[in-house]
């Protein structure tokens, strides 16, 4: 017997193995790879659908016809869009009464699974409040967050399968003649930290790096992405700061 077999030395794999495998690890890790680069670029400036994480931004019209930033963007409803980041602790989102106008607010994971759809199907048009946690996040306080963290009684508690969350909100427009009564509604969609829920809202700073976009570039790096998506996803269910918020 070989030493390195004697040793318990793993047996050399085929090259049809190896292929296997890496077949199954682009798969794998492509939709996460995908998402935290797309999550990169829209949370790295402040035009196109970009701007900070935990905002909203508000497109106030259509996208014009060469519009690239998602696929086959709609030309019958106003986009709201939010980055979510629960590595430090959950958010909360607001919602306001639309008076029975269509809207929704789709969460993706980073999946890029829709976990989650808030809206005029789902939840009704009435002003709502939604806490959004990680998973794992203090099981202890499923049935009393609300009087825990002094939100309305009726907030409705969703767990998101990631730490980060992309919210492509719509809210329906009958066009250019509309796009007033849809920007009073866009104004009412809100994010805020748990921990600043019914404090005054901080300003919210943002400094453009072009830097954070290096892991956009095709190689190994983008692979290094999804490794830290995954060991993020499981620090933040396993040990999440946010328990802190007790």
């Amino acid at each position: 017997m070989p030493a390195a077999r004697a040793q318990g030395a793993a047996p050399a794999i085929t090259e049809q193995e190896a292929h296997a495998i890496a077949v199954d690890a682009y798969v794998y890790f492509y939709s996460l790879m995908s998402m935290d680069i797309s999550r990169k670029q829209f949370t790295n400036g402040t035009t196109d659908f970009r701007g900070p994480m935990n905002t909203f931004v508000n497109v106030p019209e259509y996208p014009p016809a060469n519009f690239k930033g998602v696929v086959r963007s709609n030309f019958d409803t106003l986009y709201s869009v939010s980055w979510l980041n629960m590595t430090k602790e959950p958010v909360v989102i607001s919602a306001p009464d639309t008076s029975g106008r269509y809207y929704l607010l789709p969460m993706l994971d980073m999946w890029t699974d829709v976990f989650a759809s808030p809206g005029w199907r789902t939840t009704g048009t009435k002003a709502g409040t939604f806490l959004i946690t990680p998973a794992g996040w203090r099981p202890d306080l499923r049935d009393r967050f609300a009087e825990e963290f002094k939100l309305p009684s009726d907030t409705q508690r969703i767990e998101a399968p990631t730490p980060y969350v992309w919210v492509i909100g719509r809210t329906k427009t009958d066009g250019p003649p509309d796009y007033d009564a849809v920007h009073k509604i866009q104004a009412g969609y809100k994010v805020t930290l748990l921990s600043e829920y019914g404090k005054t809202p901080k300003p919210v700073e943002f400094k453009p790096d072009k830097r954070r976009l290096e892991d956009a570039a095709e190689g190994p790096g983008r692979y290094h992405v999804g490794r830290r998506v995954l060991r993020r996803r499981r620090r933040t269910a396993q040990a999440s700061p946010a328990a802190r918020y007790r």
